[in-house]
């Protein structure tokens, strides 16, 4: 079994999350239309729903009521109603209102198909109001400034391209390597005894799994994501998050002295890591409870340490500080060694 977690499982893992996200952006999501006005302005905007890479319209229906069962049994992913009179109401200049129904619940797809949607309607609305103004003006520079005097200038400091395989995925490989540390230790420390055994075990399993570690750091950049900042930074948080995790798995076990209870409380304080690290919850936004358990875990620190060596390219001093947070969790690495010598002197 410590083979198997040690040197099989990490590859295989890798592989499975990767082929879960390699398509990185969702794409073709099928959506249906409800076609109240029949319009040329209604057939424009199924036009331009359909041609963005995000969105796909595969059928009209009449009524919600008929869409209802293929949105249920999500045969289509949202639901597009173009009003009756929408095109009479542009030409007058009354406001009118396109509703587009999608389960909020798919959290990336309804981010995707929300993001296109506005997307296509803000389009649709600055060609109209500029071909309203060229009719005051001929020169299609000056209409187009006057509809829209105001763009926006939008500037991602962090995976600008909306990859949502980007935003995941170095977030679930980081949290499946942590657990993996875990079980590398466990398994090292689980039937054997002795302060000295635990120390061996505990410098053996850093070494395994750091080397693990930097190969996650090289297989992101492999696949192309970004890595601005120092590699050696790096180590030394992988070396630092290794160190960390191992040194709590020791504690546990030493005073536990029960490998079954010892995966059970280790699995209950890594298992939040995937909500709890700070990028699918960020932690200004956190409560009490979950900002405190964010904290007491190694791997919030360490993603603060990759996001900022991979995307922002820190000051390697800056970056250290959060190292140097990470320094108490070490301090089980004793406690465990005396509590397991207390132990045996007994």
């Amino acid at each position: 079994m410590l083979f198997v977690v040690c040197f099989v499982l990490p590859i295989p893992i890798a592989l499975l999350i990767y082929s879960a996200f390699y398509v990185r952006l969702p794409t073709d999501l099928p959506i249906g239309v409800i076609d109240g006005d029949k319009s040329s302005i209604s057939r424009e905007i199924e036009f331009d729903l359909d041609s963005t890479s995000t969105l796909r319209v595969v059928k009209e229906y009449n009524s919600i009521l008929e869409a209802k069962d293929d949105l249920n049994d999500g045969n289509i992913y949202g639901l597009v109603i173009i009003p009756d009179g929408l095109q009479k109401n542009i030409k007058l200049g009354v406001e009118s209102k396109i509703g587009f129904y999608y389960n909020a619940q798919f959290v990336l797809i309804g981010k995707a198909l929300d993001s296109s949607f506005l997307k296509v309607i803000s389009t649709v609305n600055a060609k109209t109001d500029t071909i309203r103004k060229l009719i005051k003006s001929s020169n299609f520079g000056v209409a187009f400034s006057s509809a829209m005097p105001i763009v926006s200038k939008i500037q991602a400091l962090y995976n600008p391209s909306n990859d949502y395989a980007q935003f995941l995925m170095t977030l679930i490989l980081p949290c499946t390597w942590q657990i993996l540390t875990a079980l590398g230790m466990l398994n090292s420390i689980g039937r054997i005894s002795g302060a000295k055994n635990y120390l061996q075990a505990f410098g053996v399993n850093i070494i395994i799994f750091t080397f693990w570690g930097m190969a996650m750091m090289v297989f992101f950049q492999t696949i192309g994501y970004p890595m601005n900042g120092s590699y050696l930074v790096l180590f030394l948080g992988i070396v630092m998050m290794s160190s960390s995790i191992s040194a709590i798995v020791i504690f546990f076990q030493a005073l536990l002295r029960d490998m079954t209870k010892t995966v059970s409380v280790i699995a209950a304080y890594t298992a939040p890591g995937l909500a709890f690290a700070g990028i699918t919850y960020p932690q200004n936004a956190m409560d009490g409870f979950a900002l405190f358990w964010s904290h007491i875990l190694p791997i919030s620190y360490f993603m603060e340490i990759y996001l900022q060596q991979a995307n922002y390219g820190l000051a390697w001093n800056d970056t250290l500080k959060i190292i140097i947070q990470m320094f108490p969790f070490l301090l089980f690495l004793p406690l465990g060694v005396l509590i397991e010598d207390f132990r045996r002197g007994k």
